[in-house]
């Protein structure tokens, strides 16, 4: 995947997070998001599933023992292990893992661009990253922060239009890489 192509998606996937707060049924699926059960677990097996694949594409120091082979079998027993032993709140917890793992791979690709351009999607990548940390360590922030969107229609609005703004700077972005503000 290119750097055109993953803050495309990431645009895409922005501009879909604000059209969908923006619809009539955005309160009601904001609200039961926290705690629900199934989406929980999938996005679940989508982090291990990527944490594992990172671990064995980008191997660390001193997890160099992990094989291939262990880090599947690894992914395997904690997947189930972690359904089970952190279900409250385990969507908040899934998605923080996945807010702190999709910045790496786009940050990696964007920063050899010499345009100011991809400071957009590094910043957005920073930011998730630290919404992340909040979101796996502290689950229950995501979920007051899902209520609030759920009571608050202004504040669900204000919300909406940021992420609209986010994926359309992204969406900007990707058209200006490699072009050098100034010349």
């Amino acid at each position: 995947m290119t750097a055109t192509q993953s803050v495309l998606l990431l645009a895409t996937i922005l501009l879909a997070i604000g059209g969908v707060l923006l619809t009539k049924g955005a309160a009601t699926l904001v609200g039961r998001l926290p705690r629900h059960r199934l989406a929980g677990i999938i996005l679940t097996c989508l982090c291990v599933a990527w944490a594992g694949w990172t671990l064995t594409i980008h191997p660390i120091d001193f997890l160099a023992f992990l094989t291939p082979g262990k880090i599947l079998i690894g992914c395997i027993i904690l997947t189930p292990l972690i359904c089970i032993y952190l279900d409250n709140l385990l969507f908040a917890r899934a998605l923080g893992g996945i807010l702190m793992l999709w910045p790496m791979p786009v940050i990696l690709l964007t920063r050899d661009y010499l345009t100011t351009w991809r400071l957009v999607p590094i910043t957005i990548g920073y930011i998730s990253l630290t919404a992340g940390m909040f979101f796996v360590f502290h689950p229950w922030i995501f979920r007051c922060i899902c209520e609030t969107l759920a009571e608050n229609r202004k504040i669900r609005f204000i919300t909406a239009w940021s992420f609209i703004l986010a994926g359309l700077l992204c969406f900007i972005a990707t058209n200006l890489f490699g072009k050098v503000l100034g010349q």
